[in-house]
């Protein structure tokens, strides 16, 4: 058998967020993802990784091909063995342009980002033409020194609108150029400051990052053949479930391990240091048999986590099972402050993440 753990050796923290700050920069609200799944192809060609893209735009890496699985059990037929999945969403928030009158932009909102987290930020409206134009959101009447009752506002998006940073010609109207369906994407402000990572959109970029860099190694060992699968491996990077689409047309596995942001707020018990396995969330609870897995795979590699209850809270493992797919299904995932809004997580939660994900690798090869 190989040393342990051997891929958990290899985790480098500075390349996750390497990937991340990459990932993070490429905007891909839910519905308007191509260019990060062209980014996913052409990761996956440039590392020869055997890649699926699907009708909708999720990507699929795949580790462990016929010639790479072995059959661990004399009765088991070895092109029939169902493998284990991970899922991460590459899909996040943003805005919507809902309206253009009397020279004036009107947004709504893509997914439950809510108008707090979106005012007063700089935006970039991608016109149907492909044309890129700046501007900021804000409050109607959004000086001070006119208008006394921006203390008492609730942001809201009815009340706000898009001040662009543009000159049109006198010939030339806006919604001339900038038309209702258009997408806004928020800046996503990414900082690294000691370990801390803030920015928009760990939610659920994070995990893509391990994600990319798990393939990395992976396909370093398949390289140098010093790994053999007793199953496939399938890492899911889904474009709908911002929107609770989930997950569709999954390969052949038995297992699913939902790698999502974990809750860090009143109530619960995540940190941003930690990876959070989570038992149950709004749509009900996961597969007890994995969730206990998970927690020993997490003692037996000192790695630090928490177990973790989340109210209102659903993922694409939640869409699976409500499918009705025969599958297992757990769920995990670094703590994120301040969910959809300016969030933020730590480094060393980012590694206790990847550990987990790699433990769970590791039960599976040879």
């Amino acid at each position: 058998m190989v040393k342990k753990n051997r891929i958990i050796d290899k985790i480098d923290n500075k390349k996750i967020i390497e990937h991340l700050e990459k990932v993070i920069s490429i905007p891909s609200p839910t519905g308007n993802t191509k260019k990060v799944t062209d980014f996913l192809v052409e990761f996956a060609k440039i590392n020869k990784i055997d890649y699926e893209v699907k009708n909708k735009g999720a990507v699929i890496f795949k580790f462990g091909g016929t010639k790479k699985v072995i059959n661990y059990t004399k009765d088991e037929n070895k092109d029939n063995i169902k493998g284990i999945c991970f899922a991460a969403h590459i899909d996040t928030l943003g805005l919507m342009v809902k309206s253009v009158s009397n020279e004036t932009i009107k947004v709504t909102p893509v997914n439950g980002i809510p108008a707090i987290y979106a005012m007063g930020d700089y935006v970039t409206i991608e016109a149907t033409d492909g044309s890129l134009y700046q501007g900021t959101v804000l409050p109607e009447n959004p000086a001070a020194h006119v208008n006394k009752k921006l203390n008492e506002m609730v942001p809201n998006y009815e009340d706000s609108f898009i001040r662009l940073d543009h000159k049109f010609s006198d010939d030339d109207k806006i919604k001339d150029h900038i038309q209702i369906g258009d997408y806004v994407f928020l800046d996503p402000k990414f900082k690294y400051i000691d370990g801390f990572i803030k920015t928009r959109f760990l939610d659920d970029k994070a995990s893509c990052a391990i994600f990319i860099h798990v393939a990395e190694i992976l396909k370093d060992f398949e390289k140098e053949d010093k790994v053999c699968f007793l199953k496939p491996v399938y890492m899911y990077f889904n474009v709908t479930e911002e929107t609770g689409q989930g997950i569709a047309n999954l390969p052949d596995i038995d297992e699913l391990y939902i790698v999502d942001m974990g809750v860090v707020g009143t109530g619960v018990e995540g940190s941003e240091f930690s990876v959070s396995i989570c038992p149950k969330d709004s749509s009900g609870p996961y597969n007890l048999e994995l969730t206990k897995k998970l927690e020993i795979l997490a003692k037996r590699n000192d790695i630090k986590y928490v177990k973790d209850v989340f109210p209102y809270y659903g993922s694409d493992g939640s869409a699976a099972l409500r499918a009705g797919l025969d599958i297992k299904v757990a769920l995990f995932g670094v703590g994120v402050s301040a969910s959809h809004g300016y969030e933020r997580t730590h480094e060393i939660g980012l590694l206790n993440t990847a550990k987990l994900m790699c433990s769970i690798i590791e039960e599976i090869i040879q």
